[in-house]
């Protein structure tokens, strides 16, 4: 996947020096969302995800969970799940449970900090490094998912953008 960042510079010249002639002018006042932060805009939906649980409990013993589009539903036992992230900085997520009903449908907001999502709703700040290719993003972080107090587990997960 390609990372998506935002960057602009000048081609350099025989002597060293910087040629700014196809640097745009920038207004001082005016707001330059970068690249990443207009593609995230958007609907997506959750299509697979890997965990590799280290130390589980403390112990010893890992694994690894995997889980693609054709299994989500069995294994999570509910639909993938529906994040809407707004322009406006915020974002809404949506859990369904097999038969469609709503049961979970956590808000906060977001921001972008250089290659890094960072969503924060009422109960924690999540932070995740984040390439985006065409309507597919990869979210990866690292996070508690055994529960054990130590976030030492390694969360890779596919989201697709709805049209």
């Amino acid at each position: 996947m390609v990372l998506i960042s935002p960057y602009v510079s000048g081609q350099g010249v025989s002597d060293g020096t910087i040629n700014n002639e196809n640097i745009p002018d920038f207004e001082e006042n005016f707001d330059y969302p970068s690249h990443l932060e207009k593609e995230i805009v958007g609907v997506w939906e959750n299509v697979s995800m890997k965990v590799w649980v280290r130390s589980y409990n403390n112990s010893d013993t890992s694994f690894i969970v995997d889980i693609n589009e054709d299994t989500w539903e069995m294994k999570m036992n509910i639909k993938p799940i529906v994040t809407t992230i707004h322009d406006d900085g915020t974002y809404i997520s949506e859990f369904r449970n097999s038969f469609d009903s709503l049961i979970y449908k956590p808000k906060g907001t977001w921001m972008v900090d250089g290659d890094t999502l960072i969503m924060e709703d009422h109960q924690a700040v999540y932070r995740y490094q984040i390439f985006i290719d065409g309507d597919v993003a990869e979210f990866n972080s690292l996070i508690d998912w055994d529960k054990d107090g130590i976030a030492d587990d390694k969360y890779s997960g596919v989201h697709r953008k709805k049209k």
